[in-house]
């Protein structure tokens, strides 16, 4: 509500004005009165108001005095005059102070209300610019403090209208909602308490709203460390066994409601479960890659996206079935991978010829024994890069290499850019996404 402060000399002109104009009708409210200037000044000094309504002849100081002084203290507020005279003297030193317009007593309750309809539009005309470059990120913390300066407490809310000073359309998980600012607790769908640093809370804000529209009623945590978590999930997928990623994805979706981490994070973490499970079995290609991507992106909550996930695997799981000796060696390769590993070795286990058995992994993943196994070595390189202080060189050898220049070669083929890089690249982006 937009704060309207009354001045006059005569108690019953300030309480006639209050019963007689509806100011909520514009989204005003009177917050006081006073008798004279001197009254007015103190109390915009301690509580700035947007819009004040004064008498031009009291004792002391004349309304037009006042006004002159309050523009130092309240320069966005709006002024009008109302006067028992209709001296032109009055209407021309007034409209040299901007004032939004002058009335003569008796006030008439239709051109006050046409002027306070006027007035509400300017107000409102900086505050939606605001909203919207608060939104986008382009306004100083400063320079917020300034525009919002006097106001005791603040309120940042969602809803699906307009509400408080600052309102703007936000648009989150496919819903056009009205993002706002308020001096007072609002009807909303999310709303907390406003402080500074106001960019760092706004920006936590949004990320709020975000997460508790995709996660519904879950209780919100914020673990940002939930790749930490994927390694074991990765490595049944490498194994090849159908039942045991069905159960893999359905302790994900536990995992990942436990720790309620950024939507974007999310989102990222199951892209990343179907692109391995995809990729493995060679299911799809190409445009149907991105078809897939896309749509879990657009998942406006947990739920429907892992509804989409969960048709998907089902679908083709439903009707694949590994052969049971690549099965073996993926799962040999998921769990000894650190070791020295070799497809004669591991055929002499499974009493299979090793040429078949290359030709069974090559049929059933579209990767020889060697990719395969380089890239589940890759894989662990570029947890351990991530989670750990390590040197390259300790990390190439914990993997199963024993050729660091081997393991810069593989990386770079698999990853498009070195150990080092890679390292670096990424722990840049996790930082700026903090």
């Amino acid at each position: 509500m937009y704060k309207v402060l009354l001045v006059d000399d005569e108690y019953m002109i300030t309480e006639g004005l209050k019963k007689l104009i509806p100011f909520d009708h514009w989204n005003m409210e009177v917050v006081a009165t006073a008798e004279d200037a001197d009254q007015a000044l103190d109390y915009v000094r301690e509580y700035p108001v947007d819009v004040v309504i004064t008498d031009v002849n009291m004792p002391g100081k004349t309304g037009l005095q006042m006004i002159a002084e309050m523009k130092d203290l309240i320069p966005d507020a709006a002024y009008i005059i109302m006067s028992g005279y209709q001296d032109f003297e009055y209407v021309k030193t007034a409209l040299n102070l901007r004032v939004a317009d002058y009335l003569l007593k008796p006030v008439n309750k239709v051109e006050m209300g046409n002027i306070l309809e006027k007035i509400q539009h300017q107000i409102q005309q900086p505050s939606q610019e605001l909203a919207n470059r608060l939104i986008h990120d382009d306004i100083s913390e400063e320079e917020f403090c300034r525009y919002i300066a006097g106001r005791n407490s603040l309120w940042i809310g969602i809803a699906k209208e307009k509400k408080g000073f600052i309102s703007s359309s936000y648009q989150v998980l496919g819903q056009n909602l009205q993002l706002f600012i308020s001096d007072q607790e609002e009807e909303a769908m999310i709303e907390k308490a406003f402080e500074p640093p106001y960019k760092e809370h706004f920006h936590q804000f949004k990320d709020l709203v975000e997460r508790s529209l995709f996660y519904g009623a879950t209780p919100l945590n914020q673990d940002e460390e939930v790749f930490h978590y994927y390694e074991p999930a990765y490595r049944v997928i490498m194994q090849g066994n159908i039942q045991q990623i069905l159960e893999e994805l359905d302790w994900l979706e536990k995992m990942i409601l436990e720790k309620t981490p950024k939507v974007s994070l999310t989102k990222q973490l199951f892209i990343q479960f179907l692109m391995d499970v995809f990729h493995l079995f060679e299911y799809l290609q190409g445009d149907d890659l991105a078809d897939v991507v896309k749509k879990v992106q657009e998942a406006a909550t947990f739920s429907e996206m892992i509804s989409f996930i969960q048709e998907e695997l089902s679908r083709f799981l439903s009707h694949y079935r590994m052969n049971e000796n690549v099965a073996s060696v993926l799962q040999v390769i998921s769990r000894d991978y650190q070791k020295e590993l070799s497809l004669k070795d591991i055929s002499q286990a499974l009493f299979i010829n090793p040429v078949y058995l290359g030709q069974l992994i090559k049929r059933e993943t579209n990767a020889t024994f060697a990719e395969l196994l380089n890239k589940q070595r890759i894989k662990a390189a570029q947890q351990l890069l991530l989670s750990t202080n390590d040197s390259i060189e300790d990390i190439c050898y914990k993997v199963g290499y024993s050729n660091v220049g081997y393991f810069y070669k593989v990386f770079r083929k698999l990853c498009g850019k070195s150990p080092k890089t890679y390292r670096l690249q990424v722990m840049t982006e996790q930082a700026e996404d903090e």
